[in-house]
């Protein structure tokens, strides 16, 4: 990932658990959505802290996804 590109964080459901994802790699797998989200935030604020854009998508509960992070 280049300095100054955009980190998009995903938090996705699999089978019974959650996962967060980034450019198609598994950054951390969750018993529950909420920690999974919290854990992207966290990724999304330290790539921000490094001067990066970035951002995080979940799905509500249709299963559509929309943006947690920034809100």
């Amino acid at each position: 990932m280049a300095i100054g590109e955009t980190v998009e964080l995903f938090v996705l459901r699999d089978d019974d658990r959650w996962t967060v994802m980034c450019d198609g790699i598994v950054r951390g797998n969750f018993d529950y959505k909420v920690d999974a989200e919290e854990a992207a935030i966290r990724l999304a604020k330290e790539a921000r802290a490094k001067g990066r854009s970035s951002g995080v998508m979940s799905p509500d509960h249709g299963s559509r996804m929309h943006r947690v992070w920034p809100n």
